[in-house]
């Protein structure tokens, strides 16, 4: 065998354990990879704060072994895509690339949290140290999130739980970001807390029964002092005029703090409640935050038992709310002075036990987190802050409660109680929206149906009263200023009348039924507006017919493009809605989401509740 021969055959040898060497590596970091997903995968669905440590290992294990993937086998990576041919992985193949970097991204965003909880016993400091940098994990997150539409649906599809991910993950390093500024750490913040009451339904969620002044400072709660809503008011000092319908309904000649949620957009109630707090005492708010009954039993029912002042038993999520009742009830059914100026002290002694549970630190935290998103999401806490790019941060996640712009149909049905009671704890409500594509311009049709379910004979008188038992002041009859937002440029053609007699009325002068329509002073919307009162044991039907605007329906190619969004009112726990859409006939449905109830010939049916904002996007093809 000549010596060229030899040499030719020893390369080839060498070249062979060369790339043995650099697969069995290859595959030993790809073993390594799926045994940290696997890990990652375990946790994620068994959250558990005592294992974080055990989490952010898998982590950082998971990006370092990405990282030397990428640097061992990119030209691989880079030539995935060329197998875009070869059935069943073709798409795979072709996506590869991206998927690898949404992997690498997220992995190194996840390292980068982790880092600097290592050996940290108070997360708060964290929360509160302008020194720490959530920005690059931040970056990282979004990086992916803009990635992860290229890849096909087959593979999104295998990934719903990154999917679902991204955008909290998102979120949370978004509020992260924003977490030293509005926690204090540059100076003492102050904000309010708006207590509303749903059994008196108000546009942002509930009559303002409660407020609380609280000062934080580096991440600590330094003052909380809550108050009746009455007992903010100076009336040495003068006062702007209410709304009319105040006036008109309710004889209120003063606009004072506890009705300053009278607009559905919380940023400019908000804004309202700042300039009617204490005036005699100004106060300079960074923020006000408004909850309603709903967001407290959910919080507390995570925290725990609690031990509030007075109170032999624990209060927990289960018996808050006959708690509430029997606190402010008088005792022995007695209404004294006394009794009102004292009927609810009982908020404070509450908020303390909640603030005081929450600083003892002993909490399953993610299942806090994750149900103060939902009340977030439901609209059962809404936030406004002074802060510019805290602000708009909340106005991007729905957070802020706002009144949110929309170039497409819209929907926002707004209930006022505006009868000195708490009957909407007995109220049932439905909304059914049918609309007709196949006229020009489109034309919509709202119905709503009340049914008090408070037993019958209460006379409906107006008179401002109180009960000795809560309960019973559920069993008045229910005046509800109705509000309907719809498009700026719709059309009112017809609408239910049901007149009001004058001894119903605090004027007594008799309401003729009939629905006015304004331009909304929040932004463009038209508002359709009528008083209507339901007595107990009653059902009541309002139906709206109008025209919408020509653009709520886009032709682009022969193809029509439809969007909705169904805004939530704060305060309410879901009213069933049912979407009705009626397409050109002979059309062919196209894409849809979210996916139908049912599909009927020309009609797109939907079913759902309004828990949360609803969107609704179609598009379909007229056949010729």
């Amino acid at each position: 065998m000549s010596w060229l021969r030899r040499f030719g055959l020893l390369l080839i040898f060498i070249g062979i354990l060369t790339v043995s060497v650099w697969g069995f590596k290859l595959g030993l970091l790809a073993r390594d990879v799926y045994i940290n997903l696997k890990t990652l995968q375990t946790l994620a669905l068994n959250p558990d704060l005592s294992r974080l440590g055990e989490g952010c290992k898998a982590i950082e294990l998971l990006a370092q072994d990405l990282v030397a993937i990428e640097r061992e086998g990119g030209f691989l990576l880079r030539l995935a895509p060329l197998g875009w041919w070869l059935p069943k992985v073709g798409d795979e193949l072709k996506s590869l690339p991206s998927l690898f970097q949404i992997a690498k991204g997220l992995s190194e965003a996840g390292a980068e949290l982790c880092r600097p909880l290592q050996g940290v016993e108070n997360p708060i400091s964290l929360l509160t140290s302008p020194d720490t940098d959530w920005g690059k994990a931040l970056v990282s997150v979004q990086k992916a999130r803009e990635l992860w539409p290229q890849l096909p649906l087959s593979f999104r599809t295998k990934f719903k739980i990154v999917e679902k991910a991204l955008p909290l993950a998102e979120t949370g390093l978004g509020l992260l970001k924003l977490a030293p500024e509005l926690l204090g750490a540059n100076g003492q913040r102050v904000y309010l807390i708006l207590a509303q009451n749903e059994d008196e339904l108000r546009p942002t969620g509930g009559f303002i029964t409660g407020v609380g002044e609280v000062k934080v400072e580096r991440g600590e709660i330094t003052a909380l002092v809550f108050r009746d809503s009455y007992a903010v008011d100076d009336f040495s000092l003068p006062y702007p005029d209410p709304p009319e319908p105040l006036r008109r309904y309710m004889g209120i000649d003063l606009w004072v703090f506890r009705d300053s949620n009278w607009s559905p957009d919380f940023p400019t109630s908000a804004r309202k409640a700042i300039s009617l707090y204490r005036p005699g005492y100004p106060v300079e708010v960074d923020g006000v935050i408004a909850v309603d009954q709903e967001a407290v039993r959910r919080i507390v029912e995570v925290l725990g038992p609690l031990k509030v002042e007075g109170e032999e038993e624990p209060i927990t999520g289960k018996n808050l709310i006959s708690y509430m009742r029997e606190a402010w009830a008088p005792e022995e059914g007695k209404i004294t002075r006394e009794w009102w100026v004292k009927r609810k002290n009982f908020m404070a002694s509450l908020a303390q036990a909640i603030f005081q549970k929450a600083k003892g630190g002993d909490l399953n935290w993610l299942t806090l987190g994750r149900t103060i998103l939902d009340l977030l999401k439901e609209k059962h806490i809404l936030i406004y802050l002074e802060e510019p790019e805290a602000s708009s941060f909340l106005s991007l996640q729905g957070w802020d409660g706002s009144l949110r712009p929309y170039s497409k149909d819209f929907l926002m049905v707004v209930d006022a109680n505006v009868g000195y009671n708490k009957v909407n704890a007995r109220i049932k409500q439905s909304i059914t929206y049918e609309l007709d594509l196949a006229v020009s311009p489109p034309q919509a049709t709202l119905t709503l149906i009340y049914t008090h379910t408070a037993p019958a004979g209460y006379p409906c008188q107006p008179e401002v009263r109180y009960d000795p038992v809560y309960e019973k002041m559920m069993e008045r009859c229910y005046w509800d200023y109705i509000r309907v937002y719809i498009p700026s440029g719709s059309k009112l053609l017809d609408a239910t009348r049901i007149p009001i007699p004058a001894e119903s009325l605090w004027r007594r002068e008799s309401e003729s039924g009939d629905v006015a329509s304004y331009q909304a002073e929040e932004g463009p919307w038209t508002v359709l507006a009528v008083l209507s009162l339901i007595p107990p044991s009653q059902t009541q039907t309002r139906s709206f017919t109008y025209l919408l605007p020509p653009q709520v329906l886009n032709w682009e190619g022969g193809k029509g493009f439809y969007h909705l969004r169904v805004q939530k009112q704060p305060g309410t726990l879901g009213h069933p809605l049912t979407i009705k859409i009626r397409l050109p006939p002979g059309s062919e449905l196209l894409e849809v989401t979210p996916e139908p109830s049912a599909v009927e010939g020309e009609t797109v049916l939907f079913i759902t509740t309004l828990k949360e904002d609803r969107e609704i996007s179609l598009s379909f093809r007229r056949q010729r």
